[in-house]
């Protein structure tokens, strides 16, 4: 019998106060559609922040900073959005899925940063000798070559740490656990590369970001941790930075606009090699994942 007032909330079952269950918790699964439509919001909102900054800035000049700054308040007003709508009564650690993971996942994820330059580098100078988007790296190699020592730094940080956090923090994070709460993980991992490939708007682009998207879903889910992810794309972008510094280094009067673009085409044998690498890894990210208990508990708080 229940003794409790009318309009009483009942107590919770036996087991003290656990950690809530998706449903518990409040948590609202995230569809498809939805999916696509947040993408969306935040890549017009980018696009749009950036349009402010060129009508005060009519030179058009690339400025890599004033870019990342727009593409952060973008995306993390969408990252709040999503809490907000699909997990109120979660935290951002939790939705993001910023916790620990076994510790070989780090390594393996330095090796395909670097295991994943290789493939992906051939995939895109492919469709650019067949399609040329009219886009050149030789823009960003100038102002690698005319950057100052502080510059220089700023950028750094822009590619290798802010960048790939704040991609991986939106599409491997806030997007991915309200998915995994309808959809099964290969579904997740394909969606979340194909809209994070669109949000990049080249469709030149498209492909290849779409391969490494994948890469970096499979890391996701595998580990269940977004720390994987994140420094498998800083290490991706690490290589890439430092192919320009190199070429802008051979130009030091500031010349590198007529340069040679950064990261020339790599010998077949060499893609070759370093693609199958890269499946050898993911292998080993997947086996790992199933295998390893602190993996095991990680994935668990992801799953529906």
């Amino acid at each position: 019998m229940n003794d409790l007032p009318r309009g009483t909330p009942d107590p919770p079952p036996s087991g003290g106060a656990g950690p809530l269950s998706p449903g518990e918790s409040g948590e609202r699964p995230m569809s498809m559609p939805a999916a696509g439509g947040w993408v969306a919001g935040v890549t017009f909102l980018f696009l749009w922040l950036l349009g402010i900054i060129a009508t005060f800035r009519p030179d058009e000049r690339l400025d890599v900073i004033s870019s990342f700054g727009c593409q952060a308040v973008a995306y993390l007003l969408g990252l709040f959005g999503v809490l907000q709508i699909h997990a109120p009564r979660a935290s951002i650690r939790e939705l993001l899925g910023v916790r620990r993971t076994h510790a070989a996942f780090y390594p393996i994820a330095i090796a395909l940063g670097v295991a994943l330059e290789g493939p992906i580098a051939a995939v895109y100078d492919a469709i650019e000798r067949r399609w040329p988007s009219g886009v050149s790296e030789r823009e960003l190699v100038k102002i690698f070559a005319e950057a100052s020592a502080l510059e220089l730094a700023a950028l750094g940080a822009v590619f290798i740490a802010l960048g790939p956090a704040v991609e991986e923090i939106f599409f491997r994070g806030a997007l991915v656990r309200p998915l995994r709460q309808r959809y099964a993980a290969p579904l997740v991992i394909a969606a979340t590369s194909a809209l994070f490939a669109v949000a990049h708007i080249e469709w030149q682009k498209f492909l290849p970001i779409a391969i490494f998207g994948v890469f970096l879903g499979v890391l996701r889910v595998a580990s269940g941790s977004l720390l994987p992810p994140v420094l498998l794309h800083a290490t991706y972008n690490a290589i890439q930075c430092y192919a320009l510094l190199t070429v802008a280094a051979a130009d030091p009067a500031g010349e590198a606009a007529a340069a040679p673009p950064a990261g020339a085409p790599a010998p077949a044998w060499v893609v070759a090699a370093s693609s199958a690498c890269a499946l050898v890894l993911v292998a080993l990210a997947i086996a790992l994942g199933n295998r390893a208990e602190a993996a095991v508990r990680a994935r668990e708080k992801d799953a529906p």
